[in-house]
């Protein structure tokens, strides 16, 4: 997201034009407070980046001085319980404290020797700071709740280059602001503290569906299995489902539609409890389409997060030019007539990806301080749908095109039909207002 300057690719000609010219890389809290003075006396734009994964174009800025946070990781404190600075009470949770950026894979291997995790993604290289400033979803959301949810308490500096203290005993409004009001918009985060949970077995059941390019048998087995997923969350299932109506026009090759849904429930009953409940729906859509219809399966109990994050982690490259856009579809949106006609615009011929990330975990939540940021719309929805593009460096027509059909024929097909919903702030269309 650096404007087609310096892409890691041979088409794409050199420019330093999306960069900022100067970057400080800070290590400590002193670091960010002379560089915040430093531009505040100037007037010179200021821009924040971690590890860069934003979606937003938030991390980089032309004509900038950037604060560089990336080495501001690590330095773990365990509490078996916690006493937020100022405070009375004490929290009788586990909690960490770590940098604010902090990757997640490096977090997640450094709890595991505890049997501890906590709420976060599944990209390795996103970090503490962008993640829960944004709101944060996780396969285990639905069990604690967003990112934002967890935290106890954070240590930033205020435009005012003031290191200050925040959590729900002192400066309780910028407290709720960072959690979930967006990454860099209040300060820069220095440290953070949240809640840890017990690292148990999660069971995964990954199930494909194969058939021809946007055929009847696709269209309904598709909307007959994302019916079920309500019914599915009430048994604490989240699901990260893969959408592909023409594979082909995916750029993945070969000629034929997918589905693949995977599921996971943490801390199951027992090793067969996810295969129970998903195995009468994949012999329906067999029985249904015996010979239109390849289903694929496989059922796998992880003896803990961290070694189904080994599995799955986002591994996915960086360096194109790409647009995303997103919605938050309640439960009962998903069993209307109008969700299939939707689905097939918000896919498109790229297809696109529908998170369960969010039950009872997340509508449920309290979060310290009687409340925080995170669009509203998080609390009703079930679903997390993603869609996304991208168009071929410097190509300003097939951008225009990219843009135009994300925004204004994909996630519009959501938007109307969940017009009191809204977006995820950290995978939103670019340009679009988040609030409704």
């Amino acid at each position: 997201m650096n404007n087609d300057s310096c892409l890691p690719t041979a088409d794409a000609p050199c420019s330093g034009l999306g960069y900022p010219v100067y970057v400080v890389n800070a290590t400590t809290a002193n670091d960010i407070k002379q560089t915040i003075n430093f531009a505040r006396k100037h007037k010179v734009r200021l821009n924040i980046k971690a590890s860069g994964h934003d979606y937003l174009k938030r991390s980089t800025a032309p004509y900038s001085l950037s604060i560089w946070t990336r080495y501001m990781f690590g330095g773990y404190k365990l509490h078996s319980e916690f006493k937020p600075k100022g405070c009375k009470n004490t929290i009788k949770t586990t909690a960490v404290t770590a940098g604010a950026a902090s990757y997640v894979s490096d977090i997640y291997s450094h709890l595991d020797q505890y049997n501890l995790t906590i709420v976060d993604g599944m990209g390795p290289e996103v970090t503490m700071g962008g993640y829960l400033t944004g709101g944060g979803h996780s396969p285990i959301s639905n069990i604690f709740g967003l990112g934002s949810d967890q935290v106890y308490e954070v240590e930033m500096v205020t435009p005012q280059g003031e290191v200050i203290t925040a959590n729900e005993c002192q400066n309780t409004d910028l407290f709720w602001a960072v959690r979930g009001g967006g990454g860099g918009t209040f300060g820069v985060l220095t440290k953070v503290t949240v809640r840890t949970v017990p690292s148990k077995p999660i069971a995964v059941y990954d199930f494909t569906i194969e058939t021809a390019p946007n055929s009847t048998a696709y269209w309904e087995s598709v909307a007959y299995m994302i019916a079920q997923y309500p019914t599915l969350a009430n048994s604490s299932v989240a699901a990260f489902t893969y959408l592909y109506p023409n594979t082909s026009a995916a750029g993945l090759g070969g000629d034929k539609a997918t589905l693949e849904a995977v599921f996971a429930i943490y801390d199951p009953p027992s090793s067969s409890t996810l295969e129970s409940l998903l195995e009468p729906y994949v012999r329906q859509i067999n029985k249904t389409y015996p010979d239109q219809i390849t289903t694929k399966v496989a059922s796998t109990v992880f003896p803990n997060f961290h070694s189904m994050f080994l599995k799955f982690a986002d591994d996915n490259g960086a360096g194109v030019d790409k647009v995303v856009g997103s919605w938050l579809l309640p439960p009962d949106t998903l069993k209307e007539n109008a969700f299939g006609d939707a689905l097939v615009d918000f896919l498109g011929p790229a297809g696109g990806r529908l998170y369960m990330v969010a039950g009872a975990g997340v509508w449920d939540a309290k979060p310290r301080g009687g409340g925080n940021a995170i669009n509203p719309a998080w609390r009703k929805a079930l679903i997390h749908a993603v869609t996304s593009q991208e168009w071929s460096p410097l190509n300003k027509i097939e951008r225009s095109a990219v843009e135009h059909n994300i925004n204004n024929v994909q996630v519009e097909a959501f938007r109307k039909l969940a017009p009191d919903s809204g977006a995820y702030l950290n995978e939103a269309w670019l340009f679009y207002s988040l609030c409704v």
